[in-house]
């Protein structure tokens, strides 16, 4: 009991702790946030069709049945990330592959679909776009060459994002805010106790 009424007089007597370890957390977690490199996201779609090209009917079953077994798509999702791809699309873009080497790609499958997302990560939003589409122009070309059977469509272009995915100051400030008033709390409480412990007679 004794204890509990530390705490109420900590929180009660040690609120300027409180908002000094708040206000102390948002700043650090401000200036932090203006200190990281702004990194931008570009994703473009493919979806993975049997081929135009296939007459018969018992060869576009097969390839309807193996798109089922989903290995061909997984396989093609591994295509994007592949440093031939990079260099084809770099050679699209009429730049240096130096030019794209800072810049994340990563192919992957949306979950029970024949999609192919293409995600791109980089300091630059309008080369991110840019380099997810030729990515994709890239992905198609190499997919049509393992695969007569298949081919690859585009369903949804990369688009410039004028908005950085990291770092993202508002969940910044949020989390440092929590975190500020865990420990100003902690502190107020410990305040007191050593105070109490002080004042006790021994």
């Amino acid at each position: 009991m004794n204890e509990s009424r530390a705490v109420l007089r900590g929180l009660a007597r040690g609120w300027w702790l409180v908002l000094l370890a708040v206000a102390a957390a948002l700043a650090v977690a401000w200036w932090m946030t203006g200190r990281e490199r702004p990194v931008y996201a570009a994703e473009a779609l493919l979806v993975v069709v049997p081929s135009s090209e296939l007459r018969e009917n018992d060869e576009l079953l097969d390839a309807i049945e193996a798109l089922e077994r989903r290995t061909v798509v997984a396989t093609l999702a591994r295509l994007p990330a592949a440093p031939e791809i990079r260099a084809d699309a770099a050679e699209r873009m009429g730049v240096e592959p130096d030019a794209v080497r800072g810049f994340s790609v990563h192919g992957s499958v949306v979950p029970n679909t024949n999609l192919i997302r293409i995600a791109v990560e980089g300091a630059d939003g309008e080369r991110a776009a840019a380099l997810a589409n030729a990515v994709a122009a890239a992905t198609r070309r190499e997919a049509r060459r393992l695969y007569r059977i298949y081919s690859l469509r585009d369903v949804a272009g990369a688009e410039p994002s004028r908005r950085p995915v990291r770092p993202d100051l508002r969940r910044n400030l949020a989390v440092a805010a929590v975190l500020g008033l865990f420990a100003g709390l902690v502190a107020a409480v410990a305040v007191e106790l050593v105070r109490g412990a002080v004042g006790r007679p021994g």
